[in-house]
């Protein structure tokens, strides 16, 4: 098995001011095909020509993986550089996605294996701002919105809700990729006080994330919702060379779920990975 593709990125960008800065920029790039090598999914009883248990030769080779990008946005300093703002907006389309999907059609046990998506694409939006209310305090937001979709997948696994019934693929054109979150965002800010050589300073960030699938057929049962961390930390900066820092994770405790996955080997398990608890430390950093 041979491949060729070819590869680049152009970037073109305009400093309309001092302050101000335009641009765009496109990319496309490829993975590399294969051979399946986690065991190919095979076929349910019911479907004509093939006996219950065949395995679906079509699965066998890994088409090579392509696509293409292209981001505009906009780079700025406002009130003397004590601001900043940034944003882009971004389109990512991938033909022949490659990606490890659960063959839900086998009831005895489930198959992971690796799958070619016919095509996917991911639209989003972007902006991060930067503020310094004082020379002491400093505050920082961002906020980002992604589309990511089976734009073509007519012939997918099934959720897993339908394992067992004589369904044999599922068309997820429109469906949500697993693990991608619609909404995410930041928001914290930074305090300091100079003791002549040395700085005081605190922090505190929180981030959120919408919900997301942790399957790749956005089954009901691998539905992650969403949650909001929140992390801390204050110390010393005694000279460049040495400092010393208290943090907190998960400061307000939320409860979580890091990921969710049909777990394959078995006739339905579902597993996932719980939060984080949270969590006191304090660090040292020393450089010779």
């Amino acid at each position: 098995m041979s491949e060729e593709g070819l590869s680049g990125r152009i970037n073109l960008a305009w400093k309309a001011t001092r302050n101000l800065q335009v641009y765009v920029n496109g990319a496309s790039g490829q993975k590399s095909g294969g051979i399946n090598m986690s065991g190919l999914p095979v076929y349910p009883a019911g479907v004509t020509g093939h006996a219950s248990g065949d395995p679906i030769l079509s699965t066998a080779v890994i088409r090579p993986e392509r696509n293409f990008t292209w981001e505009t946005g906009i780079k700025s300093q406002w009130l003397g550089g004590r601001a900043t703002l940034n944003l882009a907006a971004y389109s990512t389309v991938v033909h022949d996605f490659q990606a490890n999907v659960v063959d839900n059609a086998a009831v005895v046990a489930l198959r992971s294996y690796l799958a070619n998506i016919p095509r996917v694409t991911v639209r989003g939006v972007e902006a991060d701002a930067n503020l310094q209310l004082a020379p002491w305090f400093t505050l920082r937001g961002s906020l980002a919105h992604a589309d990511g979709r089976y734009a073509s997948y007519p012939a997918g696994p099934c959720p897993i809700e339908l394992t067992g019934s004589s369904t044999a693929s599922c068309d997820l054109s429109g469906k949500s990729l697993p693990g991608l979150p619609k909404w995410t965002g930041s928001l914290g800010g930074e305090v300091t006080h100079d003791l002549g050589a040395s700085q005081l300073y605190a922090r505190a960030d929180a981030t959120f994330h919408s919900m997301v699938y942790g399957d790749a057929t956005d089954s009901a049962y691998t539905s992650i919702a969403g949650y909001t961390l929140v992390n801390a930390s204050a110390g010393l900066r005694i000279n460049p060379r040495l400092s010393i820092e208290v943090f907190a994770r998960n400061l307000t405790k939320a409860k979580y779920l890091q990921n969710v996955t049909v777990q394959a080997g078995n006739s339905g398990l579902i597993v996932g990975t719980p939060s984080d608890p949270r969590m006191f430390g304090i660090t040292l950093r020393a450089k010779a």
